[in-house]
């Protein structure tokens, strides 16, 4: 039996690993998309800098997978709490009246399992039949829930050893297809960086038969230097981007297009993100770098559900408190200012666009905010 918090509203929904349709292949195929997208539009410039080998070797680790290793040996665990456990209307705990729904006061326990790996190695089913197992996984744990109206200790402790047995066999079988990527990614990089630096070694070698120009030399500083520029990973930007994972195809990522292409510079998950990155350390270096946030409020960001989303407007929140300035633009996105008041008064009562005025609006809208 699941425990469900009532939270003033909907209970809350258990989450799944391996629970979307699809298998590990199917990461191995986002990535060879991913990884021929950078090998076509690598600069030129970015190779002269290294050898061959240093360049493949490169992409080579950033592109390798590795399956995810549960640490059982350091699992921590929360702090019990007491919420309302959904039961049916007929079950051990006695038969109740009415249409229900019927709940009793149960105590939820949670325990968090620290791992290594890369986490999108959770998501698909490695099985024909599917196989998911309740938990959620963030950036680096797996935490599992169980919820009794009487603990017993050692029950508890053999269900969640035994959902554990069950992830490390799911995982087990993803190996073949994660091995194979791995084992097979040499031998797409390397011929075409190969092929690219003859490319341009064949370039510099050829001659129309002139005196070469030369290159002018650089004169000594008479000044002293001026400050640094940052470094590109501390540079400032304009705009962070939250928005909710399932909003990403039809708002999102038009928009970020749009963005970018009207000249601001947006921090955006897609475009930040690497493989084996660190999604919390990330999001909190994206929000330090930014001087806004577009928040994208939909029913899929309000769902209490949502870990990151929920992150992000907290973390933009507090800077906003900080700096004494505004710095979230709420954009709403298939949500009415009653769904928006029940869930967040707060961010109801601010003045936002709305999705259907169309991307062009949105920008316009956006920029005349960023560039006052």
């Amino acid at each position: 039996m699941r425990g469900m918090r009532i939270q003033g509203g909907p209970s809350r929904r258990p989450t799944y690993l391996f629970g979307e349709r699809g298998s590990p292949y199917e990461i191995t195929l986002i990535w060879r998309d991913r990884l021929n997208k950078e090998l076509a539009n690598l600069a030129p410039d970015v190779l002269l800098k290294s050898s061959p080998e240093v360049v493949i070797n490169d992409i080579v680790q950033r592109y390798t997978l590795q399956v995810p290793v549960l640490d059982r040996a350091n699992i921590s665990e929360f702090e019990p709490t007491a919420i309302k456990l959904e039961v049916p209307q007929n079950s051990q705990y006695g038969f109740f009246g009415g249409p229900g729904p019927h709940f009793i006061d149960a105590a939820e326990f949670k325990i968090q399992i620290p791992f290594t790996g890369d986490r999108n190695l959770f998501r698909y089913s490695t099985t024909g039949y599917g196989n998911p197992i309740e938990g959620e996984v963030t950036d680096d744990a797996v935490i599992l829930t169980h919820a009794a109206r009487d603990p017993d200790v050692q029950a508890i402790n053999r269900e969640f050893n035994a959902r554990l047995d069950r992830i490390e066999e799911t995982l087990r079988f993803s190996r073949d297809s994660v091995r194979d990527w791995n084992n097979g990614l040499t031998n797409v990089v390397k011929p075409v960086i190969e092929k690219r630096f003859a490319v341009i070694e064949r370039s510099k070698a050829t001659t129309l038969g002139f005196k070469r120009v030369e290159k002018p030399a650089v004169a000594p500083p008479t000044h002293l230097p001026v400050e640094p520029r940052l470094p590109r990973q501390t540079a400032k930007l304009d705009v962070f981007l939250s928005h909710a994972s399932e909003d990403k195809d039809a708002i999102a990522r038009p928009l970020y297009q749009a963005l970018i292409e009207a000249g601001l510079t947006v921090w955006f998950d897609e475009a930040a993100l690497r493989l084996g990155d660190s999604l919390r350390r990330k999001i909190d270096e994206g929000l330090a770098r930014c001087n806004y946030g577009v928040v994208i409020i939909s029913p899929n960001f309000l769902d209490l559900d949502k870990e990151w989303p929920q992150r992000e407007l907290d973390g933009l929140a507090a800077r906003e408190i900080a700096g004494g300035k505004t710095m979230i633009l709420p954009v709403w996105h298939d949500i009415a200012h009653a769904a928006i008041a029940q869930k967040s008064p707060t961010l109801a009562d601010r003045v936002a666009a709305k999705s259907t005025e169309g991307i062009p609006a949105l920008v316009a809208k956006i920029i005349q905010v960023v560039r006052q």
